[in-house]
């Protein structure tokens, strides 16, 4: 299974030139049965792989397709995209976590979090972008979340962009449309919100955890000044 993983993804750094949009819409079909098959490889390619952005597909899919076929195709797209590294991160278990672990030091701190809400975490993960997507399913699945709500929180994570990214692939010719612009202006504020928001929550739990301590150790120094006056009397 490694050795396989291992050549897709040689595969894929050796051809990543080809994983643009550009690329992507050069050599999906014309048909429209074929082109959804080909999207398909290339999500299946994409979930293995850190070398290929998964917004070059989204965006090849509204060239591609009508737009109310690109955002189904897109939706598909990411169930296969999120849970072909979920299950190869559930079969290698403990060493993948390991190997996170070490690309990524900021993932351990991550793990207590995964325990007390895995559909939260995966969530605003997807939402932000902060960790890739094929080492996220990865994590996620070795650690053994439950695949239900990794998958929910998964799709919910990239509606907006399976969205976004079509309108603005529709109109990349012309990037000055008040379609690309809108389009742009949600999937930039999603990012940032999200992860401002996430930056503040963070600010303010550490001011909380400062507070609780220092008043810990005010009522620790106050516990032994008395015993200490006891002593004297």
């Amino acid at each position: 299974m490694a050795v396989i993983w291992g050549a897709i993804i040689i595969l894929c750094f050796l051809n990543r030139d080809k994983f643009s949009v550009d690329g992507i819409v050069k050599i999906t079909p014309e048909k429209t049965l074929l082109a959804i098959l080909v999207m398909m490889v290339f999500f299946a390619l994409k979930s293995v792989s850190v070398f290929i952005y998964f917004g070059f597909i989204f965006a090849a899919s509204g060239i591609i397709f009508p737009l109310f076929i690109a955002i189904p195709v897109n939706l598909i797209g990411t169930v296969v995209m999120v849970t072909i590294p979920f299950y190869i991160g559930r079969f290698l278990g403990s060493d993948m976590v390991s190997y996170i672990f070490e690309k990524y030091p900021r993932a351990e701190h991550l793990h207590e979090r995964r325990k007390q809400n895995d559909f939260m975490l995966t969530l605003l993960f997807r939402l932000t972008g902060a960790m890739p997507s094929d080492l996220l399913g990865f994590y996620m699945g070795a650690s053994g979340s439950k695949f239900g709500s990794y998958l929910i929180a998964s799709v919910l994570g990239f509606t907006v962009s399976s969205v976004t990214f079509p309108l603005m692939g529709d109109k990349i010719r012309d990037p000055k449309s008040p379609q690309f612009l809108i389009s742009f202006c949600i999937e930039a504020s999603v990012v940032i919100c999200t992860s401002g928001g996430l930056i503040i929550r963070h600010i303010i739990k550490n001011r909380q955890e400062r507070k609780a301590l220092e008043q810990q150790n005010a009522g620790s120094g106050e516990t032994v000044d008395s015993e200490n006056s006891k002593e004297d009397l």
